[in-house]
């Protein structure tokens, strides 16, 4: 992977010895870094929207995410993710250490 890899959020929340915890929040149209999820992790969606996902292979999917939601992600992507919808879209995201 060519990309230059950044943060998992835009904003970092708090860390200890079980858990990291970002704040992921884009305005419409706006992309996060690329990112490499190097821990299990969640998200849980604190304000609605819809997001499109890019993957480093190439491939993608666009969905919406409702407020609420909570999502299992896999350890070890990399990937973007862009506000597709009108309003401004945010998650948390907790990365698990063990």
């Amino acid at each position: 992977m060519s990309k230059k890899l950044g943060d998992v959020g835009t904003h970092f929340v708090l860390e200890n010895e079980d858990v990291k915890i970002w704040d992921l929040i884009l305005e419409p149209g706006q992309s996060s870094s690329w990112h490499h999820h190097t821990m299990n992790y969640l998200f849980i969606v604190t304000e609605p929207g819809r997001l499109r996902v890019e993957f480093d292979d190439g491939s993608g999917d666009e969905e919406d995410y409702e407020l609420g939601r909570v999502v299992i992600g896999q350890k070890d992507s990399v990937h973007q993710v862009t506000n597709a919808g009108p309003d401004r879209y945010r998650n948390t995201v907790v990365e698990l250490k063990q």
